[in-house]
């Protein structure tokens, strides 16, 4: 195999001369993305939510983000769909991709709380809500959690 003049220099022999496969597109069921959430809280506290993205198979899997720190978003909506707070709503995310091999069956996790604001700053009421995850990639449809339900519980 020829190698373009200086890729050396470049680092390409890495990409090129990788000791084990790894699947540079995967199939849509080898990353699972879960959310962890509280089943309920009391109206003011922080709500602690963690999305954890795993490679469910036994190769590595080559898993691609968007951001210089991995860009995610948590979505709290009433029952009805209407969106209450999203974590990404005000922010920029810069246009960086970032590459990460995921060995068989690791795990990354991503974490924030939900201070119980709505989008504009207002509190939110006690009550129902639906949160679940969006994982931005290259791919043309981010990477989405099943929904789970959260109740704000009165003081």
């Amino acid at each position: 195999m020829r190698l373009p003049v200086g890729a050396a220099a470049l680092g390409w022999c890495a990409a090129v001369f990788l000791a084990r496969p790894v699947s540079a597109r995967p199939p849509p069921d080898s990353l699972r993305l879960t959310l962890v959430a509280p089943e309920s809280v009391r109206v003011g506290q922080r709500v602690p939510l963690v999305l954890r993205l795993t490679n469910v198979t036994d190769r590595p899997i080559e898993a691609h983000f968007l951001g210089r720190e991995i860009a995610f978003d948590i979505v709290v909506a009433q029952p009805d769909g209407a969106v209450v707070w999203r974590r990404l709503a005000r922010a920029v995310v810069p246009g960086i991709l970032q590459v990460k091999v995921l060995g068989p069956g690791e795990t990354v996790e991503l974490k924030d709380a939900w201070r119980q604001r709505t989008d504009t700053g207002a509190p939110a009421a006690p009550g129902e809500y639906v949160v679940w995850g969006v994982l931005p990639t290259d791919a043309p449809e981010p990477l989405r959690t099943p929904p789970a339900h959260l109740r704000v519980l009165p003081p």
